[in-house]
């Protein structure tokens, strides 16, 4: 028992820092984009044009990270993502053409990204059974973690080293991190002889029938699950609560500039979401093992209805803030709960190919989202019909979730 918890939690230690590198370098990238646009001459929708791009990549590339994590395990995938991540932001740093800028930052650093979120979520899920929502809301966190580290990592370094020298150390930095902590990652407890945390209890057990959702592990292929109705309803409510996930996260540093506060004003803001989101994923992580995934996931995405219909009415600083803390608390748990709703339903044996795939279908949506926003704000003149749309599309998710069934094979 002591071996088992002991490996689990490395795990999850060297996932949470992998996410926390991997993710600081691109949120970082909104810190290094006016020395970019200066340097290279670019307007503002040619400079975030290969972000889109990035995203773009790194969601639809889950179909081939996933099932070779499945295959070759998450040490190999991640290792050859770090060597693509460092490389891509590096030659970034040496960009003379806007079309380089779509090749390193879009083409490469997206395939070298894809190796990130799908791996080791489907690595933790193996991992854990009875306490998988914590054990994924941690190594989570990573994600919210960068979001207050990496623009301060990027802030540090421009004055110090200027823009290029400092994206460059930042990129080898990170492929070095990466790259040793995924020496730590084991495809799953048996290749060391363990049994996932827990073990896994019998039908009936008082384990199994606490939470309502937990039962005896099945194994679906990857086929078997994309012909059920569960893996459709899944993906959907998905891809309706992500067409607007990164439109607050682009948009409002410029809505608190709209209502006349300074950028200072607006970076405190996107930070605090990060310390939101840590707060969120924790909390929703434990509840999930406490009372189930469903139940979690209904009140993440009413939570999410309520920050975005919040928004709508907020015009002053103390009340973007709380509506950005509802959102990211929301948002960020709905996102750790997916792995392990899909998990507990197709089961272990193929996590990495079922959530990829469906992580690709569902993730394409994001792109959708700023785009949409600032098409919004210059034909409206407000972000509000944005922020109901959003409240919209995950009242429809939660709508959508009443018509999972766990499927059952003949």
């Amino acid at each position: 028992m002591v071996a088992r918890v002991f490996y689990g939690w490395v795990i999850v230690a060297a996932c949470f820092t992998i996410l926390t590198v991997a993710y600081g370098v691109q949120f970082s990238y909104g810190v290094f984009l006016p020395h970019i646009m200066a340097d290279l001459g670019l307007d503002r929708v040619t400079a975030t044009a290969p972000f889109s791009l990035y995203v773009l990549v790194y969601t639809v590339m889950g179909v081939v990270t996933g099932p070779a994590t499945d295959r070759f395990g998450p040490r190999v995938v991640v290792l050859v993502g770090a060597g693509l991540l460092g490389l891509g932001y590096f030659l970034l740093a040496t960009a003379r053409m806007e079309w380089q800028v779509f090749l390193f930052l879009g083409l490469i650093t997206g395939l070298g990204m894809s190796a990130v979120f799908i791996p080791l979520n489907a690595t933790v899920v193996r991992w854990f059974f009875r306490r998988r929502g914590l054990a994924l809301a941690i190594s989570g966190n990573g994600v919210n973690t960068a979001l207050l580290l990496g623009p301060l990592a990027a802030g540090a370094v421009i004055p110090w080293l200027g823009w290029r020298t400092g994206l460059m150390t930042l990129a080898v930095t990170a492929a070095v991190l990466i790259a040793v902590c995924a020496l730590a990652l084991v495809r799953d407890p048996e290749a060391r002889n363990l049994a996932p945390d827990g073990g896994m209890p019998d039908q009936g057990s008082k384990e199994s029938t606490a939470a309502a959702e937990p039962l005896p592990e099945v194994s679906w292929s990857l086929r078997e699950a994309t012909a059920t109705n569960a893996f459709w309803v899944i993906t959907g409510v998905y891809i309706l609560t992500w067409i607007m996930l990164f439109f607050p996260f682009v948009h409002l540093p410029l809505l608190v500039a709209d209502l006349g506060y300074d950028g200072a004003s607006g970076a405190t803001l996107v930070a605090a979401m990060g310390a939101g989101g840590i707060a969120g994923r924790i909390v929703f992580g434990w509840l999930s093992d406490l009372i189930g995934r469903l139940p979690s996931l209904y009140l993440a995405l009413a939570v999410e209805v309520a920050a975005f219909t919040l928004f709508t009415f907020s015009t002053s600083l103390s009340g973007l803030y709380v509506a950005a803390a509802l959102f990211i608390a929301g948002s960020s748990s709905a996102t750790t709960l997916y792995p392990a709703i899909i998990a507990d339903i197709f089961g272990r044996g193929h996590i990495g190919a079922v959530t990829g795939v469906s992580f690709s279908i569902a993730g394409a949506a994001t792109a959708i989202g700023p785009l949409l926003a600032g098409w919004i704000r210059e034909a409206a003149g407000s972000y509000d019909p944005a922020f109901l749309i959003g409240a919209a599309l995950n009242s429809a998710a939660i709508a959508l979730l009443f018509c999972l069934r766990r499927p059952s094979r003949k």
